[in-house]
């Protein structure tokens, strides 16, 4: 079929996602007898401001495109006899999202917690993810296309709940057309150190690290979740295993008494004068 008897039908263009941020990735089917393709693209349905010959290639990347608008993108093929009178079907989207640092940043297990996010091309119904299981951002509201706030639930909130992985996890937020931005190390969860104390019975052990906590999680050690032992109370960087890791938390405050927000040797009975 020659590019002059080309229809609408010959070129089918979709949005191919991902792209950097201010971007849009799109593809079209090959036609027949054509050397290469330009994709229009505008801010206004059949209207195309711009144009970008982008050469003998069925996919391309429209960079620098304004934040929160809506383009509109439609492709031609041409070759040595000109160009197809007819565009491609239309396609219509924003930018791909921008993610940025979210306040706070960081949060310690077992927080429950309001995340702000900014960045840029947030539609409304957006969602936002994070990629550490136990980590749980629930309704998340719109505040413009530079805004989300997120209720953000940081495990364990109660015993015998795995915790969240301590580390840097990566937030990214999804359009309702499926189009996402992501921001990897964006949050960080942090140990609490309130869960060291494992023996908290009543008695002198309790908010003391001592002997006795070691004990409980030597019994422990070496499960991993799914067997039998795997105690979650006991899995204090919630990697998923009790072992030297959880130890060295033990072992590096051995002797400590619970401050109020940390271990330290200055508030044990004995050693107050």
């Amino acid at each position: 079929m020659s590019i002059r008897r080309c229809v609408l039908a010959c070129i089918a263009l979709a949005i191919a996602w991902p792209a950097q941020a201010g971007s849009i990735h799109a593809r079209w089917d090959a036609v027949s007898g054509a050397t290469g393709y330009r994709v229009y693209y505008g801010r206004t349905a059949g209207q195309y401001s711009d144009s970008v010959n982008v050469g003998n290639t069925t996919s391309t990347v429209v960079n620098g495109l304004a934040d929160c608008t809506e383009w509109h993108l439609a492709v031609k093929a041409y070759n040595s006899v000109g160009e197809s009178p007819s565009f491609s079907n239309e396609i219509v989207g924003w930018a791909r999202p921008e993610v940025a640092q979210p306040s706070p940043k960081a949060a310690i297990q077992g927080s429950q917690l309001t995340l702000d996010i900014s960045g840029s091309n947030f539609q409304p119904g957006a969602d936002v993810e994070v990629d550490n299981p136990n980590v749980f951002f629930d309704s998340p509201t719109v505040l413009s296309c530079n805004q989300i706030q997120v209720a953000a639930t940081i495990e364990p909130t109660a015993a015998g709940v795995r915790p969240a992985e301590i580390g840097q996890f990566t937030v990214t937020v999804v359009n309702p057309d499926d189009v996402f931005g992501s921001k990897s190390g964006a949050f960080e969860v942090k140990v609490d150190p309130a869960r060291f104390d494992l023996d908290d019975r009543q008695g002198p052990s309790r908010e003391r690290l001592d002997g006795r906590d070691t004990i409980w999680l030597s019994h422990l050690f070496g499960n991993r979740e799914g067997d039998s032992g795997y105690y979650p109370d006991s899995d204090f960087n919630g990697d998923g295993w009790i072992d030297g890791e959880d130890l060295a938390y033990l072992a590096s405050n051995l002797g400590r008494c619970w401050d109020g927000a940390g271990w330290s040797v200055r508030v044990c009975p004995e050693m107050i004068q």
